[in-house]
């Protein structure tokens, strides 16, 4: 019965990573997004670094961090999401359903005539996904 829950919370927490594209909103509507649709996660506001402009959320439960990354305007310009491999596969199901492929751990889709790219990198300890505005 524990394992059965341990899946449906998992499942639920992967199936929010996507529930709304965070790229191109202003940083007061991106905390607005996340305390919607992304729910488990937990914003950070103790971060600093000089090099990036970002907020930071992380699910413990789920092992999972995401970063927003900000323009000099406060603008979203791309996501990454780190999690823990036991998330892996239904990530890759979710983006494989929802998403057009565009090779190995690769997608695309399109929001109001913008196309976005979706990339999964593996690591050694866990894995990557990073969302972004294709360039043109």
């Amino acid at each position: 019965m524990k394992y059965f829950i341990l899946v449906l919370v998992i499942f639920f927490a992967v199936d929010q990573l996507d529930a709304q594209n965070l790229i191109g909103l202003k940083k007061d509507k991106v905390y607005e997004v996340l305390k919607k649709f992304y729910p488990d996660f937990a914003i950070e506001n103790n971060t600093n670094n000089k090099t990036y402009k970002y907020i930071k959320c992380t699910d413990v439960l789920n092992d999972q961090t995401l970063l927003i990354f900000l323009s000099d305007k406060d603008v979203s310009t791309s996501t990454k999401l780190m999690s823990s491999y036991s998330n892996l596969e239904e990530v890759k199901k979710k983006f494989s359903k929802n998403y057009i492929s565009s090779g190995k751990d690769s997608w695309k889709y399109t929001v109001n005539g913008i196309v976005y790219v979706v990339k999964l990198k593996r690591e050694e300890w866990f894995f990557t996904v990073f969302t972004s505005q294709k360039e043109k």
